[in-house]
């Protein structure tokens, strides 16, 4: 879907066209339950600022969200306009009002309660921003120097800008949200400091450490994970690449560091997954434009081996085959034996995912509370799901505080 302009005229014309459907199919598909018809609703009149207030009370990160939203895969997919012609683009209206006016939270007098949150991505400050507009004093603690996640440390600025992140951050409701930065956390101060001193800790720490695979990789051979290899390019530690990159995965992520490449100067970025398209993770947006900036695209394999070879890599692939398993709606794969190959690389990354550090909390959470055993303690966002959006990890940090509310009630 080409994006609507970011001007009222088109704005507005855009919002005429929805239905403002009653139990609206739109909303259902918005995991963090922006109520989609009304805020779609002020901007057909040219209420801008009830348009944001009504996305802010439901997402404190709408900007991010209505710049990075796969919205053709939740509340676009199913609009009802789409059933008999383009549904609204609603991640483009949603972009519009959360950057055309302000907002401060109106929040209630407080209930005397303190909450420290471990984390300040996007679970965490979903999960800070419910409790505060419940009375909530919150402290958030962050390792980093930054808040917003791998939103403000890795997603490339080509697909969102920093006032975005800026502005959501500078929204939250500062006097009841405190963020410590550079202040890690470690499992011995979640048992014993924060649960003691707090009368509940929410841990959204996010995923710490890439996955690099069972590949045999050689000592010295240039080999990075995703996380490490966009934020150095983010950060500006790396200011360039040439060669050949080879990126070894399917997602979002593996999408962002293929094109990051080409943008910072690689003569050639290989995409290599080891299923089909129907079967790759990325959201079709972002690999259509990754297809269209030249990436070049390699399905059906893995890698087997990865050695070094002067300044660069010698990576051995080996081609696979879709295989059905019973019970499994995903197909799965299996290697044609015979069939293995090598390319040149100047730089591999493997972007297969990330890992949780599970040692910060002992315990499972409860799915519809997202309480740990019988602690005072709560878990949620990528931290417990492996990985997902950013606005379902907003969602899981709105669950988090809606089960402390119980709990401390």
């Amino acid at each position: 879907m080409s994006a609507i302009n970011q001007t009222l005229k088109d704005i507005q014309a855009e919002a005429r066209r929805c239905l403002y459907c009653v139990d609206a199919p739109c909303q259902k598909g918005c995991p963090a339950s922006v109520d989609v018809a009304q805020f779609i609703r002020h901007l057909r009149y040219a209420d801008v600022k009830s348009a944001k207030r009504v996305i802010k009370q439901a997402n404190p990160l709408g900007g991010i969200c209505g710049t990075l939203c796969p919205s053709e895969e939740l509340c676009q997919k199913n609009c009802t306009m789409g059933r008999c012609g383009a549904p609204i683009h609603i991640r483009d209206l949603q972009k519009y009002a959360c950057a055309n006016a302000s907002y401060s939270p109106a929040l209630p007098q407080p209930n005397g309660k303190r909450v420290a949150v471990v984390g300040a991505g996007p679970a965490g400050l979903g999960c800070a921003a419910a409790l505060a507009a419940l009375g909530y004093q919150v402290e958030v603690f962050e390792k980093d120097g930054c808040a917003a996640g791998v939103v403000a440390r890795e997603i490339p600025g080509y697909r969102i800008n920093a006032t975005v992140v800026e502005n959501d951050l500078a929204e939250l409701p500062g006097d009841r949200v405190h963020i410590h930065y550079n202040s890690p956390v470690t499992a011995e101060d979640i048992a014993g400091k924060l649960s003691k001193e707090y009368d509940a800790v929410f841990v959204g720490a996010g995923l710490s450490a890439d996955r690099m695979s069972g590949v045999d990789i050689a000592p010295g051979a240039p080999v990075a994970g995703c996380s490490r290899f966009l934020a150095e390019l983010k950060s500006g530690a790396v200011k360039s690449v040439s060669g050949t990159v080879v990126v070894i995965g399917g997602g979002d992520s593996a999408i962002d560091a293929v094109c990051s490449s080409l943008a910072c100067g690689a003569d050639k970025a290989v995409l290599a997954y080891r299923r089909s398209r129907e079967e790759m993770p990325a959201c079709d947006e972002e690999f259509l434009s990754a297809a269209d900036k030249g990436v070049e695209l390699m399905y059906m394999v893995s890698p087997v081996s990865i050695t070094a070879e002067g300044d660069g890599a010698a990576v051995t692939f080996v081609r696979n085959r879709l295989v059905e398993r019973p019970g499994e709606s995903r197909k799965g794969f299996e290697p044609v034996p015979g069939s293995e190959f090598t390319i040149r690389a100047s730089q591999v990354v493997f972007a297969i995912g990330k890992t949780a550090d599970t040692a910060l909390l002992a315990g499972k959470a409860d799915p519809d509370t997202l309480r740990v055993g019988d602690t005072n303690c709560f878990a949620g966002g990528d931290y417990l799901s492996g990985g997902a959006t950013v606005v379902r990890a907003v969602a899981d940090g709105k669950k988090a505080a809606a089960g402390i509310h119980a709990y401390l009630s």
